[in-house]
């Protein structure tokens, strides 16, 4: 009988001892698994699985001390392994109060992402395009409701006669890719990539769908420009001669040279990320693809086609998702493509919104510039139009005159942000309203949805700086109203 109770008791243990040993397992398990998804890809491994030897990160730069929430926020994100090197920066009513960098530009040389340090931006270098266009249209010389055939005859085959340059800065033109593949040398002969744009025909047979233009409306603006302006230069390089020194500011669409070593290094996320990318990428097409939204684009275009053919990577300039350090190869990169070529910073960006946002004036910093635009322009290009579907992006957006888009961001849907952003997640975008402009640029692709405007990383640091903006500014009506009374 003792032996029995003895066997039982043991037995009871031992039970015990294994539940016990299962439920430590998954404890462990489970804290890891929840530590690896939530803690950012570009953490070491031991990192994310075991919260030891976490990179140190400095972090330099500027906030106000109303701000300083902003840079707790950035700082988080390289605490949480979401960044290996970034800059974030902000103007409010006109006057700089964040501009911040931290990370690594380089992780092999262990080289510091600083104040120096430029960014390829991908598609925020649209923002940039759209402002020279309505430079030159404040100057006389375009006008959006013109025919693009009236600035370039050629333009007129395929069915584009009636594309006027509003419909190409929002992309309605029908050009969403090009039929002919382009080789670097047809891109640098900027007469020969002429004729090859011209030839293409419109895709939606002469209907001005919006279909994203990845990277064509960037060579069609460019041609467009060299034809009015009368020294026949191209965005770029007016950028160069009338933008950069005359409003303290950084943005190139094609490298010079010189300025390679200062171009921070691209990094993607590990294999498991890129995993997590293509599902994302995939289940947001098939979802859209049939909940029926297509079925009028479908009339005119196949839309794997148009999707594959628009974000062609084998295109020279245009980004290969799975191989993204090849894009800091810029020393190859020796042409302009005005949508997704342009390399900068967060300052520049933030600072030419702040100039927008000051009815075009330049700064209170030593400038002694002419206005960049004059109001009555920035009014035109801040004109909202209809709200559209993209048939390439698969989302709606609300787009303006001036080819930019109003944007909403998470946590502050009441606030909408005129400009647009860059695959990746940079984004060069303003509020007049509130007074704020803000860029951000990184040297890291984290899993962005398709069709998606930022990601969490730059939109936490907005957050705060706009919640800080409306606390500054209810204190102010406030005040303003017990002056009265």
């Amino acid at each position: 009988m003792k032996n029995e109770k003895s066997k039982s008791l043991k037995a009871s243990a031992s039970v015990r001892s294994k539940f016990y040993l299962i439920s430590v397992l998954i404890f462990i398990i489970s804290i890891i698994t929840y530590r690896f998804l939530t803690i950012g890809p570009f953490a070491p491994l031991q990192c994310r699985l075991l919260g030891i030897g976490c990179p140190d990160t400095k972090v330099q730069g500027y906030a106000a001390s109303e701000f300083i929430g902003a840079k707790k926020a950035f700082i988080k994100n390289f605490e949480a392994g979401g960044e290996v090197g970034s800059s974030v920066a902000a103007y409010y009513n006109g006057k700089l109060v964040v501009d911040l960098q931290g990370g690594y530009a380089d992780l092999e040389t262990k080289h510091e992402y600083d104040k120096d340090t430029l960014q390829f931006v991908f598609s925020s270098t649209k923002v940039m395009a759209s402002i020279m266009i309505a430079y030159l249209v404040d100057r006389g010389l375009l006008n959006y409701n013109e025919k693009i055939s009236t600035y370039w005859p050629e333009f007129a085959q395929g069915n584009k006669e009636n594309v006027t340059l509003l419909d190409l800065v929002n992309h309605r033109a029908g050009v969403t890719y090009l039929d002919t593949r382009l080789t670097k040398s047809e891109l640098e002969d900027l007469d020969k990539l002429a004729k090859i744009l011209a030839a293409q025909p419109h895709i939606f047979d002469g209907v001005p769908l919006r279909a994203y233009h990845a990277a064509t409306r960037g060579w069609y603006l460019n041609e467009i420009v060299r034809r009015v302006d009368p020294k026949r230069r191209t965005i770029g390089q007016i950028i160069s001669e009338e933008i950069s020194k005359q409003y303290d500011i950084e943005f190139y669409l094609s490298l010079p040279e010189n300025l390679l070593s200062r171009v921070a290094t691209f990094y993607n996320a590990p294999i498991t990320e890129n995993i997590i990318r293509i599902r994302n990428f995939l289940l947001d097409w098939w979802d859209k693809r049939v909940s029926g939204t297509f079925t009028f684009a479908l009339d005119f275009i196949n839309q794997k086609e148009l999707m594959f053919k628009t974000f062609d990577h084998g295109i020279p300039g245009v980004l290969d998702i799975l191989n993204v350090k090849e894009v800091t190869k810029l020393e190859e990169i020796t042409f302009e493509c005005p949508s997704v070529t342009g390399i900068t910073n967060a300052k520049s960006m933030a600072k030419l919104g702040a100039i927008i946002i000051n009815n075009g004036q330049p700064l209170d910093d030593n400038s002694n510039s002419k206005p960049l635009l004059s109001k009555n322009t920035i009014d035109i290009i801040s004109t909202k139009l209809p709200i559209a579907w993209d048939h390439v992006l698969k989302e709606t957006f609300t787009p303006s005159v001036g080819g930019f888009a109003y944007l909403r961001f998470p946590g502050i849907e009441d606030v909408e942000f005129l400009g647009w952003g860059g695959f990746g997640g940079s984004l060069f975008i303003w509020n007049q309203e509130l007074g704020i402009s803000f860029g951000y640029a990184m040297n890291t692709i984290w899993s962005p949805r398709l069709g998606e405007i930022g990601d969490k990383r730059g939109t936490s640091v907005l957050k705060e700086i706009v919640n800080v903006v409306k606390k500054l500014k209810k204190e102010q009506s406030e005040s303003s109203f017990s002056s009265k009374n």
